[in-house]
């Protein structure tokens, strides 16, 4: 179980989330034994402290749910969720920028966190529901370039979570330079599977236990599927 774990962020974002239910999903990422708990920024000290020697990665969210401010305040957030203990920052690109086809703003928002970041992992959402498939090739090559370690399909606020097509297509517009997550919307093993097989390497979801006990419950074949990449984690 831990092995396949290890493919999700466990992830708490919820505006109204209490620090009795973050103590839960930290708890459960521990038993687990998930990538990462991902919390918002206030809560990014408290689950430091509640994974604190799990071996449970801290990730923060910055410039969540719209992605819209200046490249200088997603730095600086960047820097103060490092500060209070975050190990993995996923951060909302610069939409606007993308649609504006404003190169240097974009590349410039991407590689200030990346740069702030000092080498540990960035994740960049595209919020795919927004764009047209010319702009999510775009941007998945804009991303790769500005040298953030993954591109992700959604934040899961808005109207469309991660597709199979949509993973495809970034798994193929990175070309190998970048790796894809998926996250919005993936309600079973089944959809795991398949964007699994489309690409995604790591998967966002508040769902995480009951996923994990639902990989358990596949078949030996199925479960195969799986392991050239579980081999080498």
């Amino acid at each position: 179980m831990g092995s396949f774990a290890r493919l999700f962020d466990h992830s708490i974002l919820r505006p109204d989330a209490n620090p009795e239910e973050v103590g839960r999903f930290a708890a459960t990422a521990i038993r687990l034994g998930t990538a990462t708990l991902t919390v918002q920024p206030h809560y990014v000290q408290f689950a430091a402290e509640r994974l604190r020697g799990s071996g449970v990665r801290v990730g923060a969210v910055i410039a969540f749910p719209h992605g819209n401010e200046t490249p200088a305040m997603k730095a600086f957030q960047a820097r103060e969720v490092l500060d209070h203990g975050a190990d993995e920052i996923d951060m909302v690109m610069n939409i606007p920028a993308l649609k504006g086809r404003e190169m240097a703003l974009f590349l410039r928002d991407v590689e200030g966190v990346v740069l702030a970041a000092q080498g540990k992992t960035v994740k960049v959402i595209l919020e795919n529901c927004y764009l047209s498939q010319e702009e999510k090739q775009l941007a998945c090559e804009w991303i790769a370039q500005a040298g953030a370690q993954f591109v992700k399909t959604s934040t899961g606020f808005a109207a469309g979570g991660a597709t199979v097509d949509d993973v495809r297509l970034m798994f193929h517009a990175v070309k190998g330079r970048c790796q894809v997550k998926a996250s919005g919307g993936i309600r079973d093993i089944h959809q795991v599977l398949e964007l699994f097989k489309a690409g995604a390497r790591r998967f966002g979801s508040s769902r995480s236990e009951e996923l994990v006990r639902a990989f358990e419950e596949l078949s030996t074949e199925r479960r195969a599927a799986f392991d050239p990449y579980l081999k080498d984690d």
